[in-house]
């Protein structure tokens, strides 16, 4: 995967790469779906985020998403761009979360109170938010998606909503925060039809709307057009959240400390909130187009070949595949 590679320079380590995530937001990357990489000449690698080592040290760190991209076995990483990890970190489980887990942790530590609105919620991302609005003391969570079996699975929604086509949702009014993991269409029409009460709404209205805060997050459908009608986001009185915004600040020197707890919180999961499935990174272009990794219902981590092999190894020792990574 790497040939030769450079002495790293003296505000940079040399670490091993251990797993990286294919996030919803790596897949719009690679679709150049993204703003960041609608320009990117074919190929590039669209990686953002991941999990690697000092082979010296045996220390694991998180590499945050401004760093360099990942597809590799070795890299030459800036040291301000790594968060140290527990020796105990789980480094499939942790690439496989991280991405939604500081999307939502960026976007939802203010909802204490308040009620949260989740579309797509049966997505990776969708499920990890519910999560953290609960942590956070959201006074209500409400969870959309058209996939109803998937919807009755996700624990500790006050109210759930399938939505069919025509889009309906039921009479939902006092939504202060909205994060969409389906985008296209979809977000408008329920933008539409949320806190329709006197005062929201019309243009005209003597009495100011309640504000929305609204994320247009990373969805399965991120990359049909943006169609959020003007009028419709100054009678609501709609405030746009740029997630990436959001968790580039989250990743600033000033906020390591809020990041730190962050990510001892998804330490403390008992529970991985859905599948995390690790394959080779050689077989890229075999499981790019899984349907379950493109609808976002499970997450990929890509291991390099050697960390393949040492997972096979132990999981040989022990008798068993690891639950974490079954096909690799």
């Amino acid at each position: 995967m790497n040939g030769d590679i450079r002495n790293p320079t003296d505000n940079k380590i040399q670490v091993h790469v251990l797993a990286v995530g294919i996030t919803q937001q790596v897949r719009n990357r690679a679709a150049h779906e993204h703003p960041v990489t609608s320009f990117e000449n074919i190929p590039f690698d669209p990686s953002t985020e991941g999990i690697v080592q000092n082979k010296t040290t045996g220390d694991m760190y998180y590499v945050l998403p401004r760093g360099p991209r990942l597809l590799s076995e070795r890299i030459n990483l800036s040291k301000e761009n790594l968060v140290k990890l527990t020796q105990n970190t789980d480094p499939i489980r942790a690439a496989g979360l991280l991405g939604p887990w500081l999307t939502s942790l960026s976007l939802l530590h203010g909802c204490q109170q308040r009620k949260v609105l989740i579309i797509g919620v049966t997505t990776c991302n969708g499920r990890v938010a519910a999560i953290i609005a609960r942590w956070f003391g959201a006074s209500a969570i409400i969870g959309i998606s058209d996939d109803n079996d998937a919807l009755m699975t996700v624990p500790g929604l006050n109210i759930r909503a399938h939505i069919t086509n025509p889009i309906r949702i039921p009479n939902l009014k006092g939504i202060d925060i909205v994060l969409d993991f389906m985008g296209g269409e979809t977000g408008n029409q329920i933008l539409t039809q949320i806190n329709n009460a006197p005062g929201n709404g019309t243009l005209f209205s003597l009495l100011p709307a309640k504000e929305i805060k609204y994320a247009p997050a990373w969805g399965p459908r991120a990359g049909d057009p943006f169609v959020l009608d003007a009028a419709m986001i100054a009678a609501k009185n709609i405030t746009i959240i740029d997630p990436s915004l959001a968790l580039w600040l989250l990743t600033t020197p000033n906020m390591r400390e809020q990041l730190q707890t962050g990510l001892v919180l998804m330490e403390r999961l008992q529970q991985d909130p859905y599948e995390i499935v690790a394959r080779p990174m050689a077989d890229i272009e075999k499981v790019w187009d899984e349907e379950d990794f493109k609808s976002s219902k499970k997450m990929l981590v890509l291991l390099p070949s050697k960390v393949k092999e040492k997972v096979e190894q132990k999981a040989l020792s022990r008798g068993n595949c690891m639950k974490s990574c079954p096909n690799v």
